[in-house]
């Protein structure tokens, strides 16, 4: 059986994240919380159900041995009431004829201890005819099993080299009698499905074409065995090859129409039995919807059964859950075939019989339906269980013996006749076993989810689904006499509903984090990458190098401040730049010492100060003084790194160091240059690019007192004008002369357009009083008119045919518009 793991670092193999506070990480701490108090009350509760039902342990009761008549290699065993009948091979030697008791003893079964008996349970005379006849004609007889099928036994012989040249004899189990019936049933004598589901064969529809095709599962998962490797990927994402799970395949030449592939659908669960192009083999694989994990497991190629109450699926060498627990079991067997499955009366426990043909060897699986866990495996070369659930089995010897050891367990399988003493006054009786069973099944299923990282696939969505169903379900969970179960049920529901939303931002968060993430580490894949296949012969190359790995290692540090970070993931590629920029550094001090290493240095100095001259704008003085920074940063970092490194001789410390400072005085030297240079161009410069934009602004005032037209618009341009001096005052703040000149432009234009302001007032109240004064000669004239009127309709034939009130509303909306209401007013009421 092969196994291979996932790729590392994708988002369904991620270690689990640190949680922070929040809101979403209160109600995980609730759920948590609520998940221990429905445990503690389990406990209560199956502590008092084992005192009513009268609970059976499984433990070793004894070690016996029962003796047989000639050195033996025994086979197999059955018990037939209290009696066990014992099956076994003999070496005959000179013995020309077979008896039943070369092949067979009768043991009574009492107080754990193995009486012989005579073989009157068997001795059949047509029996004993047709055995000896058996062993007469068939040279290599040789008796290999019992089987119990329903009420008949049968004796199972080879009597060829092949596991399937069997010849049987049929008996009818009777209580503690057997009834001999024929030899002529090996055809009833057969294995029951060794798969408790039937293989589906994809079909040409579920190919998906394009740049990396694959086959679609259903749409639940999609899988290929093109381009060297056999892929399973949880995306139906054709432009990319990569995916969860992958492990190289025969011929990597082949096509996605030259794989066979056949899958079976269980629950969570997806079974995929895949033979790539070429392959003599099927390979198996288990992929868990819930976890996007694929697991290869090539033992359910020989048998696969399901586990009640559909919990998974459980073969000879493990079982796999649908929560996704998985166990495997290192007994080094091989070709075993399910037999049987054992239920106990309880509803609880159910044992798992598996048989390989060929060497008669049983592998007796428990399976405990509430914890959901298989007990320590039984490996026996035959086994017994009498009705009080005692389960006697024996490991076979190579050698042949007189005494074999049985070991003797009790277990809770016992038979439909045997009963327990049980409490039937409680009201878990009422209720019964199996029903309580499974209610505690479902509750630990609810447990374990709980108990999941969140990216187990719709987790509160599952969680509120089984806690529902659970309460529905089960009517007495509300009681005292079963614990009050329903309150830490309906706990875990209703923080599951709250988690739903709040889940969603979380997974916002992670994918941001996530992204930022991959791209800083991928910087640094592919930085150290590069660095590791680059050959460094100059100072430059060692300082540009450790200047990028100084940068990328500060990035990395600083995604450890992002929620859910994969901290781990983060420390190590830390650790990983630390190493390799330590590695770098005592290369850099080796090369250091070198007489001409700080050569191409001393040159750049002597270009840049030679360069000062030449130098006729202040643009190309900031950056060659920029240059001159970035020179100056790698003589700093290269003495900090000669300074943090433990140098056992001072002399080449002190000599590095010297020759780092005597290129910083030149630089220092540089800088005062270019900084006289700079000034210098900034004078000139400024001075022409000041006038300019002084002699702006004086041309904006005289447009904009042009067109001021009203006190208003004087306020506004006078705003946008002193906004203009505040950002030239910034621009040339080096600059005192300047600073005075633009302090004068300001109170001047300050001054011009407060005149403005108020010549344009003054005109305004002026015009408004002369209208004020027409106003009044007007209502003079009306009044004087009205006087003369006698009648109403007279007065109204005035006013409608005389134009002076119309005067008078132009006069006032006049008024109105210059903003003089109060005059405005004054003249409405008169």
């Amino acid at each position: 059986m092969t196994s291979t793991t996932p790729f590392p670092n994708t988002p369904e193999t991620t270690a689990p994240v640190q949680l922070e506070g929040g809101t979403y990480e209160i109600l995980r701490n609730r759920l948590s919380k609520s998940g221990g108090e429905l445990r503690g009350l389990l406990d209560q509760l199956n502590q008092e159900r084992k005192e009513v039902f009268g609970a059976i342990e499984t433990k070793l009761l004894a070690t016996e041995r029962v003796t047989t008549e000639h050195n033996c290699v025994p086979w197999d065993m059955v018990p037939v009431g209290e009696q066990l009948l014992f099956g076994y091979n003999v070496h005959l030697g000179l013995k020309t004829e077979v008896e039943l008791s070369d092949v067979f003893s009768v043991y009574t079964y009492e107080n754990h201890q193995f009486h012989h008996q005579s073989l009157e349970l068997i001795n059949h005379t047509e029996f004993r005819d047709e055995f000896q006849k058996l062993y007469k004609y068939y040279k290599n007889t040789q008796f290999v099993k019992f089987a119990v099928q329903g009420v008949h036994l049968f004796m199972v012989f080879r009597i060829g080299k092949g596991v399937n040249d069997i010849k049987t004899f049929k008996w009818a189990i009777q209580g503690a009698t057997l009834t001999y019936l024929d030899n002529r049933s090996d055809h009833e004598y057969t294995f029951p499905n060794q798969h408790d589901f039937a293989w589906k064969r994809v079909t040409r529809e579920a190919h998906r074409k394009g740049k990396h095709p694959h086959i679609s599962i259903e749409d639940k998962v999609f899988v290929e065995t093109i381009g060297g490797d056999l892929t399973i990927k949880v995306e139906d994402n054709t432009e990319t090859g990569q995916g969860i799970y992958a492990e190289p395949v025969e011929d990597k030449d082949q096509t996605l129409d030259d794989s066979e592939l056949y899958y079976a659908l269980i629950g969570n669960l997806i079974l995929l039995k895949i033979r790539p192009y070429r392959e003599n083999n099927y390979r198996y694989i288990v992929y868990n919807a819930k976890l996007k994990e694929a697991r290869r497991i090539d033992a359910i190629q020989d048998c696969c059964v399901l586990l009640p109450e559909d919990q998974g699926i459980i073969y000879a060498y493990g079982y796999y859950l649908q929560t996704g627990e998985f166990k495997s079991f290192d007994n080094g067997l091989q070709d075993m075939l399910f037999e049987k499955r054992i239920a106990s009366p309880n509803g609880e426990d159910f044992l798992y019989v598996f048989y390989n043909k060929l060497s008669g060897v049983y592998l007796l699986l428990s399976y405990n339906l509430i914890t959901q866990k298989i007990e320590s495996p039984i490996i026996c070369h035959g086994y017994a269980i009498y009705e009080n659930g005692e389960l006697c089995y024996f490991r076979g010897d190579e050698e042949p013996k007189k005494h074999h050891a049985l070991q003797i367990w009790q277990t809770p399988y016992i038979g439909s006749n045997y009963t327990i003493p049980v409490t039937k006054e409680s009201f878990l009786y009422k209720i019964g076993n199996k029903e309580i069973v499974r209610a505690m099944a479902e509750c630990t299923e609810i447990l374990t989810l709980v108990n999941k990282e969140d990216s187990y696939d719709n987790l509160y969505l599952d969680l509120i689904k089984l806690t529902t169903d659970l309460l529905d379900s089960y009517h007495w969970l509300d009681k005292k006499e079963t614990f009050e179960l329903a309150q830490p049920l309906s706990a875990i529901r209703q923080t599951a509903t709250a988690a739903v939303e709040e889940f969603e931002k979380v997974i916002s968060i992670r994918k941001s984090t996530q992204a930022q993430v991959d791209q800083v580490l991928g910087t640094a894949d592919a930085l150290l990458s590069r660095l590791k296949l680059q050959s460094n012969g100059h100072i430059n190359d060692f300082v540009k190098a450790l200047a990028d790995l100084r940068s990328v290692r500060g990035e990395v540090i600083s995604l450890k401040e992002l929620r859910y970070a994969d901290v781990a993931r983060i420390e190590q590629y830390e650790t990983q730049l630390q190493s390799f920029s330590q590695d770098l550094a005592n290369q850099t001090v080796d090369f250091l010492l070198k007489p001409d290493a700080l050569v191409p240095y001393e040159q750049r100095v002597a270009h840049i100060t030679a360069g000062i001259d030449q130098i006729a704008k202040v643009v190309e003085a900031d950056a060659t003084e920029k240059e001159i920074s970035g020179v100056s940063a790698e003589l700093e970092m290269l003495i900090e790194i000669v300074s943090n490194l433990k140098i056992e001789d001072a002399t080449q410390t002190t000599r590095i160091v010297d020759a780092n400072s005597t290129i910083y005085a030149s630089f220092n030297k540089t800088k005062a240059t270019l900084k006289r240079k700079r000034q210098d161009l900034l004078s000139s410069e400024g001075q022409a690019e000041f006038n300019a934009q002084i002699k702006l602004i004086s041309q904006s005032v005289i447009n904009f007192l042009d067109v001021c037209d009203t006190p208003q618009k004087c306020d506004e341009y006078l705003t946008k004008l002193m906004v203009q001096l505040e950002e030239l005052e910034g621009r040339f703040s080096e600059f005192d002369a300047f600073l005075e000149i633009i302090a004068d432009k300001r109170e001047e234009i300050y001054s011009a357009f407060e005149s403005k302001k108020v010549d344009l007032q003054e005109a305004r109240n002026k015009r408004a009083t002369t209208l004020q004064q027409a106003a009044d000669r007007i209502l003079k004239a009306v009044q004087s008119r009205l006087s003369k009127l006698g009648t109403v309709a007279e007065i109204n034939g005035y006013f409608a045919s005389d134009l002076m009130m119309e005067k008078v509303r132009t006069t006032v909306d006049e008024l109105l518009a210059m903003g003089d209401t109060v005059k405005a007013d004054a003249i409405r009421v008169a």
